[in-house]
């Protein structure tokens, strides 16, 4: 997945709740995260990453807002490599079994506000995915 650059918005603790009560659907980031790499694919800008988005709800806008700013905070913390330990070396590819996990942190997990920036918490953004990581092995031993 490209990096996807900052929304300039002005954030507040209200917004980052807004998005926060948006329930989402693990199905629903990863179709997301497909458009997003489609959209890199073949090119295009990071506006047509914005509108592929867009388009995956078009009933439901508050869905497309929390999406994207799901996947630019994963963004932000795989461009600090904060995630490296779940990453393929060299790569900007999730292991197998980082995968699911990344893809249940980044839909449950909360979003906040730190520094001004739309972000996750690092330290409990991690354990989110470990943990989640530890159940995905029991359910498939």
């Amino acid at each position: 997945m490209k990096n996807l650059a900052p929304i300039p918005i002005k954030a507040d603790k209200e917004f980052v709740d807004f998005l926060n009560a948006v329930r989402l659907k693990e199905v629903e980031i990863v179709e997301a995260i497909q458009v997003t790499v489609d959209s890199a694919d073949s090119g295009e800008a990071y506006l047509r990453n914005l509108t592929a988005t867009i388009e995956l709800f078009p009933t439901a806008p508050q869905k497309a807002r929390a999406v994207i700013f799901r996947l630019q905070a994963l963004s932000l913390m795989m461009e600090r490599n904060e995630l490296r330990n779940w990453m393929l070396p060299g790569s900007s590819s999730f292991t197998k079994a980082g995968q699911r996990a990344v893809i249940a942190a980044l839909t449950h997990h909360p979003l906040s506000l730190i520094n001004g920036e739309i972000t996750f918490e690092k330290e409990s953004f991690l354990q989110r995915i470990l943990l989640a990581a530890e159940y995905e092995g029991k359910v498939t031993s």
